[in-house]
């Protein structure tokens, strides 16, 4: 099986994962509830430390990564290496700013109320939904939604990184290293540095998606750009290597690996790819924001 087809893969898998998962919610017989000042002073205060997590949770960090040479693709002896890599080269980017982790379902909500766009799939999901863990079950054509609105609301352009503005800020400055983190492998000394399939499910800490900014951020300040959701890009896949059923430009491009993925496609150089319209419980995606002038 090709990497182009790492999606066909990853969905069986995130199917039987869901269904063993899930129980049935239990019946419960509603109980009286006493209203004292007590209680409300205790609702009210609940309240607005859970409206101040949610004020929080929606507010997007963007990390800018200054325009220069970068470094992607793989060297041909590089461990886990797929065939549709691209070679290690040089690539001239212009400055362009980052959000520091993966959209956010909180964030991602604050777009559906204001636009009514369709609800992701796995949104009323209690394995995936919670307010900072990151929104999956987008298609690309959602993913490219959100950034037109969030262009409209900010004045500013936004928009999907491109596959070597991905790359480049995954790396964190580092040339020359497999993971953004190094050399070392996610696992290694049995210290986690992703969220990532391991061998005893929900090794790394997550049985699921994991918390946004769990996991050390690399050099530039970027979270979970290895593991916990693959990343929609702008770019069309094109495969460097022939074969598959698939026509060169039909596919999207995915980075990063995520939570049903295992270390090699943890690799910034790593690629994988979906149709525009495909989505599932592991595939989410973070924006690119455009500096001031």
């Amino acid at each position: 099986m090709t990497n182009s087809l790492t999606y066909l893969t990853n969905m069986n898998y995130f199917k039987k994962l869901l269904q063993a998962t899930h129980t049935k919610t239990e019946n419960r017989k509603p109980k009286t509830l006493w209203i004292t000042f007590i209680v409300l002073a205790t609702i009210v205060f609940a309240a607005s430390a859970l409206a101040q997590e949610t004020l929080e949770a929606q507010a997007i960090r963007f990390r800018l990564i200054p325009g220069g040479w970068y470094f992607v693709g793989s060297p041909p002896n590089e461990t886990g290496r797929y065939a549709d890599e691209a070679l290690s080269h040089k690539v001239n980017l212009k400055p362009f700013s980052i959000s520091a982790t993966e959209i956010t379902n909180a964030q991602y909500g604050r777009f559906l109320k204001a636009t009514g766009h369709k609800k992701p799939l796995y949104w009323e999901d209690q394995n995936l939904n919670g307010p900072n863990q990151p929104v999956v079950g987008v298609t690309w054509f959602d993913a490219v939604a959100f950034c037109r609105w969030l262009t409209k609301v900010a004045g500013v352009p936004h928009s999907l990184p491109t596959e070597d503005q991905w790359e480049a800020a995954a790396r964190g400055g580092l040339v020359s290293q497999p993971y953004p983190w190094g050399a070392q492998a996610p696992d290694a000394g049995g210290v986690f540095r992703a969220n990532f399939r391991t061998a005893l499910p929900g090794a790394a800490g997550f049985p699921f998606t994991g918390l946004v900014g769990s996991f050390p951020a690399n050099g530039y300040g970027l979270f979970d750009m290895a593991g916990n959701v693959s990343e929609w890009c702008q770019d069309r896949y094109v495969p460097l290597t022939t074969g598959g059923p698939f026509k060169p430009g039909v596919l999207r491009l995915l980075k990063g690996g995520s939570w049903i993925n295992g270390p090699r496609d943890l690799r910034p150089a790593a690629r994988q790819s979906a149709p525009p319209q495909y989505a599932d419980g592991y595939i989410g995606f973070r924006v690119v924001r455009l500096p001031h002038p």
